[in-house]
């Protein structure tokens, strides 16, 4: 595959010397669901809106197949954006509204009309054809709204946070309609979100921005199991984050002092002296309950109080006191039951045990002991 677009070192500052995006240099792929992921304020959507020509870098440059339309208006470039609202007009039918981009570009009318058929097949809405807005739910309005910015063959689609509007079932629902258009239709699709859970489900590639800047891109895959900061680990996914001190090396291994418990590292870390400052980042469901004597001989092995269960359908979250004010986050699927789960009661002591090989090493001092977010 080949770049379709190269943001090269763009900046924009806002009114009062806000400064939203910090040189960013980014290349999106032809075809490709590249997702920019962060919380509000990183950036994210003004990046999105410069290259829909919304806004306009104060420095830097946008080149969009091979043309650079850094100062073009939005009508003049081959994009197109769908917003968080949707924006459908009330007064024109679902058909209507969709083929309202080629009304003002003036095709004919028998091939605008066959056009706004085909879209209308696609998104399966033909029965709704002469229905207005009012009359659809938030996942019709959404599909109308995805047709209407599909229909002109844009060289990239622009989505704005685009399941904000919807519940969380619906929007688990749309989030496979929409992968599934786009391995459809091939299109490359550039998406903002806070939401990691719609990120990792609907991307081919992730960018994470913090503080205008891009902290690291790369597969949903790369950027859970190898993330390279603690802000990514904390951010992309649920992430038991402990402070420690290293204590030495023995066996491959780096030993991470944390409060009582002795911790071995495989992954990272060689070469950093005792007594270094680290963090330790140990994702919830690679920590498994049992005693000892049941686990692998290489598990590290911990042992605490049950503080709380937090129950979640089909799966549990555990937060397990491991001593020194801090807590442990575990994940566990249920698959006969909660009923039929072993566990103790709450105050009682639990053994468990992880992978050294699981646990992800940063140098530096940059968690407090809990867990990257509430458990619940």
């Amino acid at each position: 595959m080949s770049a379709i677009l190269e943001i090269r070192n763009v900046t924009k500052t806002f009114r009062g010397g806000v400064r939203a995006v910090d040189d960013v240099t980014l290349a999106v792929e032809e075809g490709e669901f590249l997702t920019i992921l962060g919380p509000s304020g990183c950036g994210k959507t003004t990046t999105l809106r410069m290259v829909g020509g919304f806004e306009y870098p104060d420095a830097g440059r946008i080149v969009l197949d091979g043309r650079d339309v850094t100062d073009l208006p939005p009508y003049r470039r081959p994009v197109n954006m769908m917003f968080q609202d949707f924006a459908l007009f009330p007064h024109l039918t679902v058909a209507q509204n969709i083929g309202y981009g080629l009304s003002i570009a003036g095709m004919k009318k028998r091939e605008e009309a066959r056009e706004v058929e085909d879209a209308l097949r696609t998104i399966e809405l033909l029965d709704k054809a002469d229905r207005r807005p009012a009359e659809l739910s938030i996942g019709q309005k959404q599909r109308v709204a995805l047709a209407r910015a599909l229909i002109r063959r844009p060289k990239i689609l622009l989505l704005d946070e685009p399941m904000s509007a919807l519940d969380a079932k619906l929007r688990e629902s749309m989030q496979v309609e929409l992968k599934r258009l786009h391995d459809q239709i091939g299109l490359t699709f550039m998406m903002v979100t806070h939401d990691q859970t719609e990120a990792l489900v609907m991307s081919d590639r992730i960018v994470v921005m913090d503080a205008g800047r891009i902290v690291q891109a790369g597969t949903p895959t790369d950027l859970y199991d190898r993330p390279e900061t603690p802000y990514v680990a904390n951010f992309l996914g649920t992430s038991n984050m402990v402070a420690g001190v290293v204590t030495g090396t023995a066996d491959g291994t780096v030993q991470v002092r944390c409060g009582s418990a002795l911790i071995r590292v495989t992954r990272q870390g060689a070469g950093l002296p005792a007594g270094a400052r680290v963090t330790l980042s140990i994702r919830p469901e690679k920590v498994t309950l049992g005693e000892g004597s049941d686990l692998p001989a290489a598990f590290n092995s911990l042992s605490g109080r049950l503080r709380d269960v937090f129950f979640h359908g089909d799966s549990v979250r555990l937060a397990i006191d491991i001593g020194a004010e801090r807590l442990l986050i575990v994940h566990r699927q249920l698959e006969t039951g909660l009923q039929q789960m072993a566990l103790p009661p709450v105050g009682g002591a639990v053994s468990l045990g992880f992978d050294p090989a699981s646990v992800i090493l940063f140098a530096g001092p940059d968690a407090d002991g809990a867990a990257a977010d509430p458990p619940a």
